[in-house]
Formats: C-alpha cells, sequence, structure tokens
C-alpha cells in the first residue's frame, strides 16, 4: 500500500511539473496573430515607397509632356525623375521587411531584420507575376475585363511581399532549427466542472508539438 501510495505521488509531481513546462512555454499570443500582426507592419514604409515612385513617375510624365522646353536638359531631367521612381520602387520590399521586423520586436519575437528583408525581396518576383497573370486572365479572349478570377490573382500578388516578409524574419530567429523548435511529449492535468458541481479529473497527454 505504501509503495503504491508512493509511485501515486510520483507521478502527481511529474505530472504539475509537466504541467508548469507547458505554461511556460506557450506563447503569449496565438501564432496566427503574431503573424497577421507582422504583415500589417510592411504597410507603412511600402505605401510610403509606392507613393514617392508614383509621384516620381507622374512628375517624369509631366516634364516629359512639355513640349515647351525640348532638348537634352529636357531628357536628363526625365531620366533622373524616372530613375528616383525605380529606385523608390525598388526599396519598397526593405522598406516592408523592415517594418515587420519592427512590429515582431515591439510583440516580444526576436526574428531577424535581415532576413524578413531577404524575404520580401524573395517575394517580389512572386507579386510581378501574380500581376502579370492576372492581367493575361483579365485580358483573356471571350473575358475582356471582366474575367472574375483576375481578382483573387491580384490579392494573391499584392500578399507575396508580406508573406516573404513574416516567413523570411520568423526563420531569421535564433532559434531556427528543427530541434530547437520541437517540443517533447508531455502531461497536464485538467479538471471538468459537473453540473452537480463536482469536479472531475484527468490527464492531458501532448504527443509532440512543433511551433513555428
Amino acid at each position: 500500500m505504501k509503495s503504491k501510495l508512493l509511485l501515486l505521488v510520483v507521478c502527481c509531481l511529474a505530472v504539475a511539473s509537466a504541467a508548469d513546462s507547458l505554461a511556460a512555454a506557450a506563447p503569449l499570443r496565438p501564432r496566427a496573430e503574431v503573424y497577421a500582426l507582422e504583415g500589417l507592419g510592411v504597410l507603412p514604409g511600402a505605401a510610403c515607397c509606392g507613393c514617392l515612385g508614383y509621384g516620381f513617375a507622374f512628375a517624369a510624365f509631366l516634364i516629359d509632356w512639355d513640349n515647351d522646353n525640348p532638348g537634352l536638359a529636357n531628357q536628363g531631367w526625365v531620366a533622373f525623375v524616372g530613375s528616383l521612381a525605380l529606385v523608390s520602387v525598388a526599396a519598397a520590399p526593405a522598406a516592408a521587411g523592415y517594418g515587420t521586423a519592427r512590429v515582431g520586436r515591439a510583440i516580444g519575437e526576436s526574428g531577424s531584420t535581415g532576413w524578413a528583408i531577404g524575404g520580401a525581396y524573395a517575394g517580389l518576383p512572386l507579386a510581378i507575376g501574380g500581376v502579370a497573370l492576372g492581367s493575361f486572365v483579365g485580358n483573356s479572349p471571350g473575358h475582356g475585363d471582366q474575367s472574375p478570377w483576375r481578382y483573387p490573382i491580384y490579392v494573391l500578388a499584392g500578399l507575396a511581399v508580406p508573406t516573404g516578409a513574416v516567413v523570411g524574419y520568423n526563420l531569421g530567429a535564433p532559434s531556427n532549427s528543427v530541434g530547437s523548435r520541437f517540443q517533447p511529449p508531455a502531461l497536464a492535468m485538467t479538471g471538468v466542472e459537473r453540473p452537480d458541481h463536482s469536479v472531475e479529473y484527468g490527464v492531458k497527454v501532448q504527443l509532440a508539438g512543433l511551433r513555428f
């Protein structure tokens, strides 16, 4: 009887210890919420670069449209302002990745800014390809500009850069190996109150876990 009681005490201590470890390892925020917040971090920088690019491109168009000032000087200004527009657009993924990293650090994540910027640039070809595919589908014979399939393609293209930034930021965390993210099997004690106010106890078994 004493041995059985001792075994029961040891099991309870082991379950309590496993429950404490599970509670300590639990993230403060759901991962979906973390990724969504990090993805929203791309908006300020990317929007600023996009507006600058559009403004410079429009300015280059106005300079080129001004027929009262022809010549090499006019062409030089068009080339200069047009290059500023290209630089602004090319810097948009870098601003998006930096914004993702800033939001990630603000909510307690420990990813890599460099990886976030690299992931944003990795998503840029997918975004360009998605826009081209949406334009092709929208102008396909028999549909013209009325094809409804172009809209979800455009949405996916717009999500390519934010997704790349979020994935890159989280993959660049110090614990980016699979082994460090693997959670071993564990036990946790549970309790459910029944309608007659009695408590039914049980044990929750975690076979394994993998945290991204």
